[in-house]
């Protein structure tokens, strides 16, 4: 039952990470210390069933249960306070970075781990460099609402993609749907619809069942890979990953949607709070929440060695 409800925890917080453009849901996994056990679930999902099940199960009942909640309720949190909001995520990532970095800890730096950290970070501060300048140009809300045939087809390769998120740490797969213009229609359109104000619920209902369908693909597909890559060249992907997470920390502050938001607060009137109120909490928020996510790792840490001892 501990194991069960630390999977569940654990799902619930990849969820949060995953609804939320700029963080990655496999950055919350690590950080949460069940990155490894789910992609190796994963992978040998046919190989091991039962096991397999076990371990996801929890794990997927948490993202599910956190993913639809955190939408409606990020949708209103960010549009009047999204600063503070990213401050805290933010916060919370550079706190848990000793975690992170530990595996690396005392082996030798070689070339291709530089190459792999730099590429990845590179990697990561793009999508948020195009996010700002795509982020305007693709609006698909009017397929959304009337979709043809071919648009159901649409939502699987983009549910794949969408899948990063919960597979590649750093990654943002909600970040990657907003370049393509598919994540501010999809958190509308599921908004309306738990709202009870959908104008075509079945059609709503038939697109995030495709999208579903490619998120489910594109996880099982990823982390097939992840896990070779793990296994065979693990040292440099540990510092790509690190790469990817330290790249989104920055991609948190400079992408479509807080640009965006960035511009409302220069104007006074279109959020909950002046600029020079929001900033100075945000950047306090950000410290403090950075000081208690490595206090409360560090502890975690501390009593899992206790416990080891005392075995």
């Amino acid at each position: 039952m501990k194991t069960f409800l630390k999977r569940l925890l654990a799902g619930i917080g990849i969820g949060v990470g995953a609804a939320i453009p700029g963080v990655s849901g496999g950055t919350i996994a690590i950080i949460l210390d069940v990155y490894e056990s789910v992609i190796g679930a994963v992978s040998n999902i046919f190989k091991k069933f039962k096991e397999s099940i076990i371990i996801l199960i929890p794990i997927l009942i948490g993202i599910i249960g956190a993913l639809i909640p955190c939408i409606i309720l990020f949708d209103k949190l960010l549009e009047g306070m999204m600063f503070i909001m990213v401050s805290i995520f933010a916060g919370l990532m550079i706190g848990s970075m000793p975690k992170i970095t530990e595996e690396v800890k005392g082996n030798k730096f070689t070339k291709n781990n530089g190459i792999a950290l730099i590429i990845c970070f590179l990697l990561a501060i793009s999508i948020g460099i195009c996010s700002v300048f795509l982020g305007d140009k693709i609006n698909l809300l009017a397929h959304f609402e009337n979709p043809e045939i071919w648009f159901y087809f649409i939502m699987i390769p983009v549910g794949i993609i969408g899948s990063f998120a919960l597979v590649i740490p750093g990654i943002s797969g909600s970040m990657i749907l907003l370049i393509l213009g598919f994540y501010t229609p999809l958190i509308k359109v599921v908004s309306e619809l738990f709202k009870g104000h959908a104008s075509n619920p079945g059609a709503v209902i038939g697109l995030v069942a495709c999208f579903a369908i490619g998120v489910i693909l594109g996880f099982f597909l990823c982390s097939k890979a992840m896990k070779k890559l793990l296994n065979n060249f693990h040292l440099t992907t540990m510092w790509g990953i690190i790469g990817f997470i330290v790249g989104s920390i920055i991609t948190l502050f400079f992408n479509y949607t807080i640009y965006s938001y960035y511009q409302k607060m220069s104007s006074l009137n279109e959020t909950w709070m002046k600029w020079y109120i929001e900033v100075p909490i945000g950047i306090i928020l950000l410290i403090v929440f950075a000081i208690l996510s490595y206090l409360l790792l560090r502890y975690l840490k501390k009593r899992s060695e206790t416990k080891l001892e005392n075995k």
